[in-house]
């Protein structure tokens, strides 16, 4: 498998970014979940919902760092050439979609990083090192970076549903191996 995306298919970097950054995200679902129908006294999985929190936030501060790098590979790195069957709209929409995930890639964490700072709950990075909390406390801001972070999640739930969609129509319907080409351990010219 080559290291760069060619005009055929997409690169090993580029497929460990693209899949990395999505089972991380789908792990912050999880979490966030657990952590959010988990009583502070009761334990999940066997974590409490303190430890829950910890993991959450230093996964998003993860996150951040992997969209940033992936934003630059993506930016010094040419694209496979379009799948022949896409038509000039889904060629838009995929366009859209990956603006929109790479504004969320972004926006995600860092709107969970300011709620959690203005909010006063602080970053404890894996439970180990306390972050030093530069933006202070504000009320008002805590409370527009939380719904930001939520919005956020739904957006990411929404736009991921039409990138899938897409994919799997064009391997179901259409036969045209476009989802092949950033499937993991598939090898293909």
């Amino acid at each position: 498998m080559q290291i760069k995306n060619n005009a055929k298919r997409y690169g090993l970097v580029t497929k460990l970014f693209h899949w990395t950054i999505f089972l991380l995200f789908v792990n912050q679902y999880f979490v966030a979940y657990t952590m959010l129908t988990t009583a502070q006294t009761e334990t999940a999985y066997g974590f409490t919902q303190g430890t829950l929190y910890n993991w959450h936030k230093s996964i998003g501060l993860i996150l951040l760092g992997l969209a940033l790098l992936r934003y630059t590979w993506r930016k010094t790195t040419p694209l496979p050439d379009w799948a022949p069957l896409l038509t000039d709209r889904e060629k838009l929409l995929i366009h859209w979609i990956e603006r929109i995930l790479y504004i969320c890639m972004f926006l995600m964490p860092i709107s969970g990083f300011v709620f959690v700072m203005t909010g006063g709950f602080g970053v404890h990075f894996f439970s180990r090192w306390h972050l030093p909390n530069f933006l202070g406390e504000n009320e008002i801001i805590a409370l527009i970076a939380q719904w930001t972070h939520r919005i956020t999640a739904w957006v990411i739930a929404f736009t991921l549903f039409a990138h899938w969609g897409l994919g799997i129509r064009h391997h179901l319907v259409y036969k045209d191996r476009y989802l092949r080409r950033m499937l993991p351990f598939t090898h293909q010219p």
